[in-house]
């Protein structure tokens, strides 16, 4: 079946600084990604965040979720009905937690999006919208991995890593 072309967005953002002063740094941080959510109306967009709770996570960890009901309930976001977030909270798992999350959302007007399952290998169809936070090591639609400390040496804890994820829009894999 013959459809139009997909916009992809996709953002990688350091947001750890966001959540140090979230009163102020999050509806500024906010305002600035929905209006170019507006500008650039994109069918499927990834964003990957590093730092997520922020660099004093113990303390900060708290605004993620204000910032998530934020971003879901905005008004530049109600056209996309499908949502996959999944944020690394579990700081209390010194030798996996990395404070990466990655958000994903679908608009409307895209009508066929599936998710690789990495336990049943194979995709899986985009339902609905779902939040998967704190220990998400058994989330099956994501890889995730911390680097070992013989990676970086010189440092006494690292929370280096990465969160993979594989997408298929229509016939295409992204």
């Amino acid at each position: 079946m013959a459809h139009n072309p997909v916009k992809v967005m996709l953002i990688t953002a350091n947001v750890g600084s966001i959540f140090e002063d979230a009163e102020q740094m999050v509806s500024a941080w906010l305002k600035e990604f929905m209006a170019t959510v507006d500008s650039l109306k994109p069918g499927f967009l990834a964003i990957h965040c590093q730092e997520v709770g922020g660099k004093n996570y113990e303390q900060t960890m708290q605004y993620v979720n204000q910032f998530i009901k934020a971003l879901l309930a905005s008004k530049e976001m109600l056209s996309y009905n499908r949502s996959k977030i999944i944020l690394d909270e579990d700081f209390t798992a010194a030798n996996k937690f990395t404070a990466l999350g990655t958000l994903y959302f679908v608009h409307e007007s895209v009508k066929e999006v599936h998710m690789w399952d990495f336990t049943e290998f194979k995709y899986i169809p985009m339902v609905g919208k779902e939040v998967l936070s704190g220990n998400i090591e058994n989330v099956p639609t994501k890889e995730k991995a911390k680097f070992p400390l013989t990676f970086f040496p010189d440092c006494k804890w690292s929370r280096k890593g990465f969160i993979r994820t594989r997408w298929k829009i229509y016939d295409k894999k992204i």
